[in-house]
């Protein structure tokens, strides 16, 4: 049974188009348009299937018949997996996370901050007056990709060009 795929004018697929080639169609196309997310399939519930054939009571061959695969497909579960994992990607505010980790929403209060994370250091105005420069030099880096430390030299970050922390003094004890 051929499967109806609306495309957008002047696109159109092989008629015969198997589901490991459509899954790297696919995978190229987020790679190209850099998106991002999970792909749940065929191939997911039957990795799903030999991670729990390791179990005692020994299921089956994890490998889905087509009868199988439809009867998945058919569950109440399987049709509301992508509105499960949207709400899990809201729950954890992932893209809330990535905002702020680019620098276009502040890291304290959420506010929207323009300008490059190099002149805000990710922080809106009000939040960047009464930062302490000690706590923003523990921060990530706004300059890397949000979660890495900053790269000191001798006087500023090498990426954000933030100050670099003070030099810890030791005293020494006088010989006697």
């Amino acid at each position: 049974m051929p499967l109806f795929i609306g495309l957008p004018h002047g696109v159109s697929l092989p008629r015969n188009l198997a589901e490991p080639d459509a899954r790297h169609l696919v995978s190229v196309l987020a790679r190209t348009y850099q998106w991002t997310g999970p792909l749940f399939g065929r191939a997911e519930v039957e990795a799903y299937l030999r991670a729990q054939a390791d179990a005692p009571d020994g299921l089956h061959d994890p490998a889905l018949n087509t009868e199988d695969w439809r009867r998945v497909q058919n569950t109440a579960a399987w049709k509301h997996l992508a509105a499960t994992a949207r709400r899990a990607v809201t729950t954890a505010d992932v893209i809330g996370q990535a905002l702020r980790q680019a620098g276009l929403y502040c890291a304290q209060c959420d506010s929207p901050i323009a300008g490059p994370s190099t002149a805000n250091w990710g922080l809106c105005a009000t939040c960047l007056n009464a930062a302490d420069i000690r706590d923003l030099q523990t921060r990530p880096c706004p300059a890397g990709d949000g979660a890495s430390p900053h790269r000191w030299n001798s006087t500023t970050c090498t990426e954000c060009a933030m100050p670099a922390p003070a030099p810890r003094l030791t005293a020494v004890a006088t010989a006697a």
